[in-house]
Formats: structure tokens, C-alpha cells, sequence
């Protein structure tokens, strides 16, 4: 078999030892070093300025308010930045990475009595080691990783519970990590749970328990939890924009862009998953043996994992602005499924397979680390003749497990793609550091904050530019970059076409979009 029955022995437990050290390290290697980007700014900038407005239930985003994300992940950050006692890059990506591996934690919680502890391990690692989430989400400071969590525990707590026939702690639970998700990412959370219950009593055949008091009440918590925060909310400001911009986002990724993105949708979506699921998606050819999927059917768990999983994936399947990023509460479900039907085959072209597999992806490592002496851009690198050297007797020691050892395959891929990461932690982060756009803009974002240190400064009108900028500028300075209508003494942002005739001096140029945008100072009036 290409994943044995039964307990690891003393040298596979050794090698899991190895690579959850070379895990951690990977994760964490550089993790604070590079800056902002993308969205991460946004997340840090939010949370930034509720702390600096001493407003924890209002959202803003320079000022303005913003309603197309609910707050509770920006806590989280505030918690973390509270920790660490600053605004750093290492705290706003912390909970990324605390959530991929609690992610994993409660994986192999979940599945190891169910499937056995080699299932259960190989199942968090896979989740963990997926390409999308390995080489990407875990090196960024976003929600999506933190929401998977919350809403694959969902999942856990639904057949947990519901197997055991206690339904106060099966709602109360579902609806207040339901009530989690939604105050982290909206919506999107109330299909996960309605479809899930729904395949769960179905599949049981207790779908009266759907009508039951604990499920009335726990209906009636969840909305006792989102009437609070926004209650505490409209204490402070008119909460309806949350109404408008909630329904209005999802709606648009449902039916965006019409039919021809629709179609486009249907047929990428399912490529684009199965592509940020590897290494797992290189064996789901599995699920097509007979024998496989005969096991499979027999298995109660296995069964409901697959409804669990074409049910909600049919949703976004359909949702033609719907990103594969939203799928990772399921990853879970289908790595399970594919690692259960590769344990229950002994097929003699599943090992000839996985050998072509497991060589092929070590060569390509062996020639990988060398072949990062010749790379321009990693010139930035310090020691990469050193790192390059550690890193290649990391892949040896692989090819010695694999051919002397008697290591299972399996077990080999996912070394190699944690020493694959870990070249990337060590390379990757530097470059961002020194040479990307963000470097340049985080530089300025600095500039501009002693430039205006003890002054006031405001965007005039509806200058908007780059948020790693901003984010920079405003945790810096401690202070929230408002917008303003009127000129007076002191700093501004400004548009080319909103530049005073007199009176003023220009400080700075940059642009955003391609559009010039320039820091002045207006002098005071004589």
C-alpha cells in the first residue's frame, strides 16, 4: 500500500519530528521582515485606526467608514499588535499563520480516532502543505486562513455532536462559530452552515432535529450576537451601510460579470482548485478504482464528507466572482477522501506512480537550491551560498530516507515541499524587502510620517493611494489620515487638478494608478 494501515514506526516517527520542525521553520523564517501588500495593509490599517480612535465596534479605512468587512478578524490583530507592543509586519501575518496550524491541529484532532492517527497526520499536513496555502496564505496577513478555521469547526462540531446526539452543544456551537464567521467575513458564512446541517440530518435521517427548541434557540443566540455588536455599532454611527453593503457584495459574486463570466467561472473554477490542492490533487486519480470507491461508499463518514463537500462547492461553483480561496473549509474534506481511498488500494501503478511522483519532485529540488546561485534577483540574498548548500543536504537526506530508509512515499513529498518552502522563506522575504513596490512605498510611507511629525495632515477630497503607504504613514505618526474639504495651515494630499493657486509649497510627488498625487504644505496666511 502507498499509505500503510496502522501506527508509524520509530524512523517515520523521527522523520514527522524533522518536518514539523522544518514547518515551523518555514512558517516563520522572514515572517516579519517584508513589507505590507496586497490586502494587508487594509486588514492592519483598520485595525490600526480603531485603536488610535479608541473605537473598537467602528471600522474605518483612512477615515472613512467601512462596512464591506465585519471587524473580528481586525481584533485579532489588535490583540496581536497588544502583544508584541507595536504595529510590526510579524504581528498583522501572526494570525495566518496560528490559524493554518490550529487548522491542522484540530484536523488531526478530528480524523484521528475516526481514521487512524497515520490518516489523521497526513491529513494536517496536506492541508497545510497545499500549495495555494504553503507557498501564499501563510505569508500574508489575511482573513481567508482565519475564516477556514472558524468554518471548518463548523463542520467538526456538527458531526461530532450530531453522532453523539447532543444537539445544545451541536447548534449553540455551530451558530456562534457561524456567528464568528460572519462577523469576520459576512455573509458567506449562512450557506456553509444551512448546507452542512441540511447534508448532515438528511444523510441521518433526522431532519425533524432541524425543528427542534436547541435549534430555535441557538437560531435565536446567533441573532442576539449580530444584534449586539450592531447595536454597540449604532451607538456610534448609522448602521445601514452594513445592510446595503453586505447583501449588495454578495449578490455580486453570484451573478457578476453575467453568463459569459458564468461560463468562464464553470469551467476554471474546478482547475483552479484542484491546482491549489496539490500535492493531494495528484492523487485523486485514486476515486476512479472501483474498489476504491466501493470502500468509500461503505464508510458512514466518508459518505458524508462527500455530500458535505459537492453540497457547498456546488454554491460557489455557481458564483461566478467566487474565488478557489473560499473552498478552504472544505480542503479538509477532500484531502480526507483521497488519502482514505489511496490507503484502501494496494493497485501496482498507485506505487509506480508515486515513485515517478516523489522522484521527479525530489530531482526538481536537488536542482532547484544550486540553480538559486544563478538567480538575479536573489543577488539581494545574504549567504545564499549557504543557504543553497543547507537546503541541499536537506533534499539528500530525503533521497537517503526515501531509497534507504523505506520511507513512504507520501511521507517524502511532503518533505519536499516544506524544504521547497523553506528556500522560499529564506529568499523570497528578502527580495520583497529590498527591491518590490511595497519596499518603495513602505520607505515613503516613513518619509512623509518625519517629514509631517507634529503637524497636522489630512487627503484633500477623495485622494486615494497606496495603503501600504498609508499604513506606514498612519502607525507611524499614531494618527488617522482624514479626509478634508477645506485648506488650511498644515499638510495635504492633493490631485493635480485640486492644488491651490498660492500659498503653498510642494513637498513631495508620487503617483498611484498612474494618476500624480502630491504631498504640500499650506503656509499660514499673512
Amino acid at each position: 500500500m502507498l499509505i500503510k494501515e496502522g501506527d508509524f514506526n520509530r524512523n517515520e516517527r523521527w522523520v514527522l519530528v524533522g518536518m514539523l520542525v522544518l514547518l515551523l521553520c518555514a512558517l516563520f523564517v522572514n515572517l516579519g521582515i517584508y513589507p505590507l501588500y496586497l490586502e494587508e495593509p487594509r486588514r492592519g490599517l483598520i485595525a490600526l485606526e480603531m485603536m488610535f480612535q479608541d473605537n473598537l465596534w467602528v471600522p474605518t479605512q483612512t477615515g472613512d467608514l467601512y462596512y464591506r468587512k465585519p471587524p473580528f478578524y481586525n481584533w485579532l490583530i489588535i490583540l496581536s499588535y497588544q502583544i508584541f507592543g507595536g504595529y510590526s509586519e510579524f504581528a498583522t501575518r501572526l494570525i495566518s499563520v496560528l490559524s493554518a496550524l490550529v487548522t491542522g491541529v484540530v484536523i488531526y484532532r478530528f480524523f484521528k480516532f475516526r481514521l487512524g492517527k497515520r490518516l489523521a497526520v497526513y491529513s494536517a499536513l496536506s492541508y497545510v502543505a497545499c500549495v495555494d496555502i504553503l507557498f501564499y496564505f501563510s505569508m500574508i496577513g489575511e482573513i481567508d486562513l482565519f475564516y477556514a478555521l472558524v468554518t471548518f469547526l463548523v463542520f467538526v462540531v456538527i458531526y461530532h455532536f450530531g453522532k453523539l446526539e447532543q444537539y445544545w452543544p451541536l447548534f449553540l456551537f455551530a451558530y456562534l462559530l457561524t456567528a464568528i464567521g460572519f462577523l469576520t467575513k459576512g455573509l458567506t458564512s449562512l450557506p456553509f452552515l444551512a448546507i452542512s446541517l441540511l447534508v448532515f440530518f438528511i444523510y441521518e435521517k433526522k431532519f425533524r432535529v432541524l425543528f427542534s427548541i436547541q435549534h430555535i434557540v441557538s437560531i435565536l443566540a446567533f441573532f442576539a450576537v449580530l444584534a449586539g455588536y450592531f447595536y454597540a455599532y449604532s451607538l456610534y454611527e448609522d448602521p445601514s451601510g452594513w445592510y446595503t453593503t453586505l447583501f449588495s457584495e454578495s449578490a455580486d459574486k453570484a451573478v457578476g460579470g453575467g453568463f459569459s463570466a458564468l461560463l468562464k467561472h464553470l469551467v476554471l473554477f474546478p482547475l483552479t482548485t484542484l491546482a491549489n490542492l496539490l500535492p493531494v490533487t495528484l492523487f485523486i486519480p485514486v476515486l476512479f478504482i472501483k474498489k476504491v470507491r466501493e470502500r468509500l461508499m461503505s464508510n458512514r463518514l466518508m459518505v458524508f464528507l462527500a455530500l458535505l463537500f459537492v453540497a457547498n462547492f456546488v454554491v460557489y461553483w455557481f458564483s461566478a466572482e467566487a474565488k478557489s480561496r473560499y473552498l478552504y473549509p472544505l480542503f479538509p474534506v477532500l484531502i480526507a477522501i483521497v488519502l482514505y481511498g489511496i490507503q484502501k488500494t494496494d493497485a501496482d501503478w498507485l506505487k509506480k506512480y508515486a515513485k515517478v511522483i516523489t522522484v521527479f519532485l525530489l530531482s526538481v529540488a536537488t536542482l532547484t537550491f544550486p540553480a538559486m546561485l544563478f538567480v538575479k534577483e536573489l543577488e539581494v540574498v545574504d549567504h545564499l551560498l549557504l543557504i543553497a548548500i543547507g537546503l541541499e543536504l536537506m533534499v539528500i537526506a530525503l533521497w537517503w530516507l526515501y531509497a534507504k530508509k523505506g520511507i513512504e512515499a507520501y511521507m517524502i513529498i511532503l518533505g519536499v515541499l516544506l524544504v521547497l518552502r523553506l528556500g522560499y522563506s529564506f529568499t523570497v522575504p528578502v527580495t520583497r524587502q529590498k527591491t518590490t513596490g511595497a519596499a518603495e512605498d513602505k520607505a515613503l510611507g516613513l518619509k512623509i510620517a518625519e517629514i509631517t511629525k507634529g503637524e497636522s495632515l489630512h487627503r484633500l477630497g477623495d485622494v486615494r493611494m497606496s495603503l501600504t503607504i498609508v499604513y506606514y504613514l498612519e502607525a507611524e505618526r499614531k494618527a488617522v489620515l482624514y479626509q478634508t474639504d477645506e485648506l488650511r495651515e498644515g499638510f495635504y494630499f492633493v490631485y493635480t487638478n485640486n492644488l491651490p493657486t498660492t500659498g503653498y509649497s510642494v513637498i513631495e510627488e508620487f503617483h498611484y494608478h498612474n494618476e500624480p498625487i502630491y504631498l504640500i504644505r499650506v503656509n499660514a496666511q499673512e
